[in-house]
């Protein structure tokens, strides 16, 4: 009996363990599961749901293949599975796609429909894919601005900074945006000190949905370490106060806290 439960208990860790599922960073509903050869993503108008295989190419390149109907994705790997350096999108016989991954050439004719390849640099935050760790963490993440949704206060606000670090700007007429998304914030101005401020939520420093309902929400710039920020939206009163926590060292490389408050005033 023992022995049995002990074999249990080792397959369901080594099943977890090597569970090779991972998420589309960008949406989570999509993914490529490795254990179960299966994928199902999605990238700009182009999509595709079918099994997968991996290939690796006579020059040492690893490949995910993914067949479709008549259309099949052709990802070049990082040294990660779930990091992708190149892409193709392909319309033509699956065998040739094949033998295309292998040999990294085709004499048979493949019309090619989309690839970083052509698009040079569109493809920066695509194909970047997250663990099972990981999209939980993300899920609940990404929860904030479902709340924030619900209470109608997505979206982008034009702004006039008020006052920033201790400064008055109220007679001087500098303006931006603030835009609150699904995954977090961004702020541009004509301010030199915040021409682009870029933050996500976390969930772990939102513990209260009664403050995000209410606008007000927490997580981290995404541009430095060890830094928060938190963000106060108040569109009965037309104003918006962001706070900055930066975690900085001094010339001796002692640790210091840097705070920083902008108040905006919100314009019709």
């Amino acid at each position: 009996m023992n022995n049995f439960k002990y074999s249990l208990f080792f397959f369901l860790i080594t099943s977890i363990a090597y569970s090779q599922k991972y998420y589309d960073f960008n949406d989570l509903n999509y993914f490529i599961d490795f254990s179960n050869r299966r994928a199902n993503i999605k990238f700009q108008d182009f999509s595709i749901k079918g099994s997968i295989e991996e290939i690796i190419s006579f020059y040492g390149n690893r490949y995910t293949v993914i067949r479709g109907d008549s259309i099949h994705w052709l990802l070049q790997q990082s040294e990660k599975r779930n990091k992708y350096l190149s892409y193709l999108i392909l319309k033509g016989e699956y065998k040739e796609v094949q033998k295309l991954a292998k040999w990294e050439y085709s004499n048979k004719r493949l019309e090619v429909l989309a690839s970083d390849r052509i698009y040079s640099g569109y493809f920066k935050d695509y194909f970047n894919f997250v663990d099972e760790s990981e999209y939980v963490k993300l899920r609940n993440d990404r929860l904030i601005g479902d709340y924030l949704y619900d209470e109608n206060l997505l979206g982008e606000y034009k702004i006039k900074v008020l006052r920033g670090n201790g400064v008055n700007y109220f007679n001087l007429n500098i303006k931006g945006t603030i835009e609150l998304n699904r995954r977090g914030i961004v702020i541009e101005t004509n301010l030199p000190t915040l021409t682009k401020f870029t933050g996500t939520y976390d969930s772990e420093l939102n513990s209260n949905i009664e403050y995000i309902r209410k606008g007000i929400i927490v997580g981290r710039i995404d541009y430095k370490e060890k830094a928060l920020f938190s963000l106060n939206l108040d569109l009965e009163k037309k104003i918006v106060i962001l706070n900055t926590l930066e975690i900085d060292l001094d010339k001796e490389g002692l640790e210091f806290n840097k705070r920083e408050t902008t108040t905006f005033k919100i314009e019709d």
